[in-house]
């Protein structure tokens, strides 16, 4: 009981984790939130060069929603994965379009036509500011567009 030190014995070699790191700590908080702030105040969104972007790589990013689709329709998750993996890189390697290759597949097919096929690949639906997130998110979306950005 002799051995343990208490509050007033300590000497700096104690504290001096304590002594450095917190206001360290601080410090590079206060440099992140500063850059955050900077990167943020300057973020401009381009909504034309966002659907362009979709548009151009829409095959591989729209398995997504496929996927969803298919096991909407009862095909197993892991399944509908392998298949529109195998569907997508075989489109790209012959160059023809993902949603042709869909609609080839009988495994596809099978559980959905081509209206549906469509449907899950239209980007439109990946650009909105969701309206179940309620009337902030609308006001938010209405503010942006006032000002441009």
């Amino acid at each position: 009981m002799e051995a343990i030190v208490t509050w007033h014995e300590r000497d700096l070699s104690q504290s001096a984790s304590e002594r450095f790191v917190i206001p360290e700590a601080f410090i590079l908080l206060d440099h992140m939130l500063d850059s955050f702030t900077k990167i943020l105040s300057g973020l401009r969104v381009n909504e034309d060069r966002i659907r362009s972007n979709l548009m151009k790589y829409k095959d591989p990013m729209m398995a997504e929603s496929l996927l969803t689709a298919l096991v909407n329709k009862g095909m197993p998750r892991q399944e509908a994965h392998r298949l529109l993996q195998h569907l997508v890189f075989q489109s790209q390697q012959t160059g023809v379009s993902f949603r042709d290759s869909l609609v080839k597949d009988d495994r596809v097919s099978k559980l959905l036509n081509e209206s549906e096929i469509d449907s899950a690949m239209d980007p439109e639906s990946y650009l909105a500011c969701p309206r179940a997130c309620g009337p902030s998110c609308q006001e938010l979306d209405c503010d942006r567009r006032n000002r441009g950005v």
